[in-house]
């Protein structure tokens, strides 16, 4: 007899109290954090055995507005029922319920592989500045105004490496401000004893938040810093690599609702006309360009050109992680000269940053 599989949510008390009881017998997460309809369960025989928690509101920053997408904030299976494919089934379940909501983007952070079973690919980098209150003090001195304060927002989060002050974002427009953030990072290091000094800049996604896009890592702050002995370390996301053990993973769940969300957050006056069909694994998409007018539709049409292009492929070209030259070579696609400047024109290089967990956190 086949087993009764159910999916429950937070939205009744059934559900929630499934939920506990899958996190008793393997991690807790923040229920609370996301709508009770979308802290999911999945109960087999009226056996809560993993659940996830999905918020379906988060927003990505495109040229002219922003691209809703999914979180996955956690997903988990009790540890008595790991490797009966209840990861995959639930994982399957939540992907279908956010099709069928019309989102087209999921993205998760952590430092499991596993996601890139399920065609999740990482995207973003890792961008730094380091720093220590003796390099400031030599170099600047340590007498910052009261108000250059406000211009370093400082985090104190419990598992930090403790000789480190983290400075997750900062605010200076020019080069005096940049030297006013500095001095101030250096007069809270030294208060508190720490011996280092991290500048998260650009700052990386407070997610619950607007997740950016930055056209230059280079700024009045980065460039002031690297002029005073500060060390400015970018770094591409690469889990299974070693040395970043962490990253943000991204995936793609309708290719031809993503192209018609995002083609109109793009400024694509200067795009090439062209056709080109795409075959990816989250569908077939038809992209036309007509007088810098871009559009997209589900299927293949006959007059486009054709290319297979693999999901992960298509979620870094959009989000701007690498071009369609790039990405066509890495992937060994056939791309011709007018649709890779079509794809290139459309969607430019950009950068999307995550923290670096490596960086920051005690092992």
């Amino acid at each position: 007899m086949s087993p009764h599989i159910a999916t429950l949510t937070a939205a009744t008390p059934e559900g929630r109290a499934a939920i506990e009881e899958v996190a008793l017998c393997s991690y807790r997460g923040d229920i609370d954090a996301v709508p009770a309809r979308w802290a999911r369960v999945r109960a087999v025989d009226g056996v809560p055995v993993a659940y996830a928690l999905v918020d379906p509101n988060r927003r990505m920053d495109f040229p002219r507005g922003h691209l809703r997408f999914a979180f996955l904030n956690d997903i988990a299976t009790r540890t008595d029922r790991r490797g009966e494919g209840h990861f995959r089934a639930l994982m399957d379940d939540t992907i279908a319920a956010l099709r069928a909501e019309g989102v087209a983007l999921l993205l998760t952070h952590g430092r499991c592989s596993l996601y890139r079973r399920f065609g999740f690919d990482v995207f973003t980098y890792h961008s730094g500045v380091f720093a220590t209150p003796e390099l400031i003090a030599r170099r600047l001195g340590l007498v910052a105004p009261t108000e250059a304060l406000s211009r370093v927002q400082v985090d104190e989060h419990r598992a930090l490496q403790p000789d480190l002050l983290l400075v997750r974002d900062v605010q200076a427009r020019d080069w005096d401000e940049a030297r006013a953030a500095l001095q101030a990072a250096g007069v809270l290091a030294r208060a508190q004893g720490k011996a280092r000094i991290l500048f998260e800049h650009p700052a990386a996604p407070s997610y619950g938040s607007l997740y950016p896009r930055y056209t230059s890592l280079e700024t009045p702050f980065a460039t002031f810093a690297r002029a005073c002995g500060a060390q400015v370390c970018v770094q591409g996301a690469d889990p299974e690599g070693g040395a970043v053990p962490d990253a943000d993973w991204i995936l793609v769940l309708d290719a031809a609702a993503l192209l018609r969300q995002v083609l109109p957050l793009l400024t694509s006056s200067s795009v090439p006309d062209g056709n080109l069909c795409l075959e990816t694994g989250a569908g077939t998409v038809t992209l036309t360009v007509t007088g810098g007018r871009a559009s997209a539709s589900a299927g293949r049409s006959s007059r486009a050109e054709y290319a297979v292009w693999p999901s992960a492929a298509l979620a870094r070209l959009v989000t701007g992680y690498q071009s369609a030259g790039a990405l066509a070579a890495q992937h060994d696609v056939a791309l011709s000269g007018r649709a890779q400047a079509v794809l290139e024109a459309l969607f430019p290089r950009c950068w999307r940053l995550s923290r670096n967990e490596s960086w920051v956190y005690q092992a």
